[in-house]
């Protein structure tokens, strides 16, 4: 018998899950074919890579090493195949893009559509992830461009401005507050807030807490969440008022509303950033449509 993609495949399912019945389910075949797959594999290395019992499957050191071994293989077969799937829809070129959810909530999704239409060619990799891990991706080239929130000046990277937004704060529609047209942030001193995770979210805290400091007070915390979405459910859920971005007034939210808040007025950036020497021409490509039509038409750094 000759080792193939089926073997491998097979096995990498049985190692990831360690249950035949789910192995066999994720690879969509009959759980009788897998069992017979996984003891060809092991006749022809001619060791167990198993131990079975009738509660549970494990690795064995062999099964552990040869796992290892192939995981980096069947990942470039997808990848290949993936690839071969967009050569064959005419898709020539790759973009791995980050954004922030700032960024998503504001005027990014339509800038990224406009691309679609001008360079249906290129296909848009999109990852969400918050701008602290933006930064190490970018360096490392794990992705060709963040649009991350604030400003970040580092030697290796370029950068620019793609949009610029408000500090407004969410409050549940029947709040006394929301009566009021403009809000400071003095006058939620004695209001419960609900904030981002601060792994996720650490760049907008430290900002917002500075400026509450500057007020004389700090933020009652009473309930965090990961995600934008988790923020507008807990306030309207009556946990509390949130900071957030006035990117937010493109997405009504039945139940809540927003006050611009007056005396902060430091705007809230979209920086679109990737590393100075990532010049593939998918990258220049996208950067030449970036700097004729974000949002933001003033100037950027480059």
């Amino acid at each position: 018998m000759s080792l193939d993609l089926r073997h491998m495949r097979a096995f990498a399912a049985l190692g990831r899950e360690l249950h035949y019945r789910r192995a066999s389910e994720s690879l969509r075949i009959a759980q009788p074919a897998l069992t017979k797959t996984i003891q060809q594999l092991e006749e022809h290395i001619g060791a167990p890579l198993l131990v079975r019992s009738t509660r549970r499957v494990e690795l064995t050191e062999a099964g552990r090493v040869f796992l290892e071994g192939i995981s980096s293989v069947t990942a470039q077969i997808d990848l290949a195949v993936e690839r071969a799937r967009k050569a064959a829809r005419g898709v020539r070129g790759e973009l791995r893009l980050a954004y922030t959810d700032f960024a998503i909530n504001g005027g990014l999704p339509h800038f990224l559509r406009e691309f679609n239409v001008v360079h249906p060619e290129l296909y848009l990799d999109l990852t969400f992830m918050p701008t602290i891990h933006q930064h190490e991706a970018i360096l490392q080239r794990h992705i060709d461009v963040g649009f991350l929130y604030g400003v970040w000046d580092q030697p290796q990277t370029s950068s620019l401005t793609f949009d610029e937004n408000e500090y407004v704060v969410i409050l549940p529609d029947k709040h006394p507050l929301a009566a009021r047209d403009a809000l400071t942030l003095r006058d939620l001193r004695a209001e419960k807030f609900v904030f981002g995770t601060g792994d996720s979210w650490i760049i907008f805290r430290k900002q917002v807490f500075a400026e509450c400091r500057a007020r004389g007070f700090f933020p009652d915390i009473s309930l965090e969440a990961t995600s934008s979405d988790g923020i507008f459910g807990l306030v309207l859920a009556g946990a509390g008022v949130a900071i957030y971005s006035s990117c937010i007034g493109d997405i009504p939210r039945p139940g809540l509303v927003t006050r611009k808040l007056v005396d902060m007025q430091d705007k809230l950036p979209i920086t679109a950033v990737w590393e100075r020497g990532n010049t593939s021409a998918e990258v220049l490509t996208f950067l030449k449509f970036l700097r004729q039509s974000r949002p933001l038409r003033t100037a950027g750094r480059s």
